[in-house]
């Protein structure tokens, strides 16, 4: 690996992304979501009643990617979404409950694949998660710096 000794943070995110792409791919092949879609119907189930908005952010999804897959949630029957009475502009989302029956369904393929890495860590899973949580985090803020700095006026102001 000449010149990868150490792959950055970025660059090794990355790589585990297609690591657990694959790992899902193979332990989710047969069940009756693709693993980006069991994501999204399986947080929005412990979430629930949740916002797009709300939504988007623990995924760390664009709110258009989002809202493309919640439209083909609705036409499958498998999101309910009502006015937000808070305010009246944004939505609220649940699982129909045959939403709540196409996740449910794919939680033993998942299952084999979450099991087979926690065989395989060898690291304490709490500490992993709090870093990388505390990775999250850290992208969330740098995402947010970048987009103040490309407000118009902000540069030419010193801001």
């Amino acid at each position: 690996m000449a010149g990868l000794e150490f792959r950055g943070p970025f660059l090794l995110v990355f790589a585990l992304g297609q690591q657990l792409g694959t790992l899902l791919q193979q332990a989710m092949a047969d069940a009756p979501l693709p693993p980006n879609e069991f994501a999204v119907y399986s947080a929005l189930r412990l979430m629930q009643p949740t916002t797009p908005t709300q939504l988007a952010g623990t995924l760390g999804m664009r709110p258009t990617t989002l809202s493309s897959m919640l439209v083909r949630m609705s036409r499958s029957g498998h999101l309910h979404r009502r006015r937000n009475p808070a305010d009246g502009r944004s939505v609220i989302l649940t699982l129909s409950p045959s939403g709540v029956r196409v996740t449910e369904a794919c939680f033993g393929a998942f299952s084999v694949a979450i099991e087979a890495f926690r065989r395989q860590l060898t690291v304490d899973e709490s500490a992993l998660l709090a870093d990388l949580e505390a990775m999250s985090a850290a992208l969330g803020r740098a995402s947010a710096e970048l987009a103040e700095l490309d407000q118009p006026g902000l540069a030419e102001a010193g801001g």
